[in-house]
This record gives structure tokens, sequence and C-alpha cells, in this order.
């Protein structure tokens, strides 16, 4: 039944040609996944991933830095160089961060299956552990439930099912916004050409009026200009 279970992992590649994105515990694209703050594991490691990128960045933006102060005699504020780009850093830091938890509502159904990916991959994890110790106790019994496999292949067909769905969606959203705000348009307009010719309608009725009523006027002058014959 191992070969069987898995079989029925879903893989990092699976993931990233569903997603159409790069999948990992960490991150999702190239934005922090929001199960990373509940691990402290994944945490300490996106702490030494950003770290790294950091550390990066101050050594080109130093370098560079150093490059362009060189070509200008008498410079020494070498401290204030420092202070400089690790506070230009630092900005630039927030700014992606804010930009990061932006972007990152549009992404939230995404986020919600790549967990339960993992807690779909964890359970076939427990029971491959379950059959070996099985096995190393000699017991020779194992984990025989064909309803085991039954359920956990309808949730991994479930799971693809629900990442391809939401690549479809993700991708096209610009468009459902638009035909949402096509439809909106459409109420709006209706609703002003309901009142335009409701408008209408009031005017031509209030016209009508003031030609009967002018008739009304001319009818009688005429019979009062006969009466006086």
């Amino acid at each position: 039944m191992t070969s069987d279970l898995q079989a029925l992992r879903i893989t990092r590649s699976e993931l990233d040609q569903l997603t159409g994105l790069d999948i990992d515990s960490v991150f999702m694209g190239r934005m922090i996944r929001p199960s990373v703050w509940r691990s402290r594991r994944q945490l300490l490691s996106l702490l030494i991933t950003e770290c790294l990128v950091l550390g990066t960045m101050f050594v080109v933006c130093l370098g560079l830095g150093l490059v362009v102060v060189s070509q200008q005699e008498g410079f020494n504020q070498f401290g204030a160089l420092l202070l400089g780009i690790a506070v230009a850093i630092a900005i630039g830091a927030v700014a992606w961060h804010l930009y990061q938890g932006w972007r990152s509502k549009a992404f939230i159904t995404l986020a919600r299956l790549l967990d339960e990916c993992d807690r779909h991959n964890d359970i076939i994890q427990a029971l491959q552990v379950m059959e070996e110790l099985d096995a190393a106790q000699g017991t020779g019994q194992g984990l025989q439930n064909s309803e085991i496999l039954v359920a956990l292949q309808a949730t991994r067909d479930s799971l693809i099912s629900a990442l391809m769905t939401e690549k479809i969606l993700r991708r096209h959203r610009a468009l459902m916004q638009r035909r949402q705000e096509l439809f909106s348009t459409l109420e709006t307009n209706l609703a002003t050409l309901q009142t335009l010719h409701v408008n209408h309608q009031a005017s031509e009725y209030r016209q009508f009026l003031q030609e009967a009523l002018a008739i009304g006027l001319a009818v009688q002058q005429e019979m009062d200009a006969n009466t006086k014959r």
C-alpha cells in the first residue's frame, strides 16, 4: 500500500503546474503564504531568506555607492553613506511587505487550497509511518483498508479540480470584474432610461392638457361670440 499512498500525494511540481506559480512551503509565486506565520520552522526559513536577500542588496548598493562617491573628490562621509543605504533598503523592505499584504487579498482562496494540499500530504505521510511501524513490529497487518485509498483519491481529485478552477478564475479576474462593472452600468442606464421615459410621458401628458385647455378656451370664445350675435 505504500506505493499506492505515494501516488496519491500532490507533489510540488504538480502544484506548480496546476497553479502556474512556483509553490513551496514559504512562498506561492513571489508572495508569502499566510501559513508561514503559524509555523515556527517556516517563519525561521522566511527570516533567513529575507536576511540573505537584504544582505545581498546592501552589499550591491554599497558597492555601487562607493563607485559613485569615489569619483567625487574630498568625500569623507562613509558613515552617512552606510546609513543612507540602510534606510533606503529598510524603506524598500517595508514597502514590499505592504505591497505583499495588499496583493495577497487576491490569493486568499489559493492559500487555503494550498493549506488543504499540505494537510492531505500530511495524512498520507502519517499513514506511511503507521504502515512502516506495522511492518517493523512484524504484525504483517498493514493498512489494507481500500476505503482509505478511495477517500484519499476523492480528496486528491477534488483538490486538483479546485486548484484548476482557481487558476482559471484568477487569470480572468479582470474580465470578470469588467463584466460586473458592465452589468452595473447596464442597470444604471436602464434606470436612467426608465426615468427619462417617465419624464417624457409626463411632458406629453402636460402638453396634452395644455392643448386641451387651449381648445376648450377657443370653443368657449366662439360660443360667446355666437351668443352676442
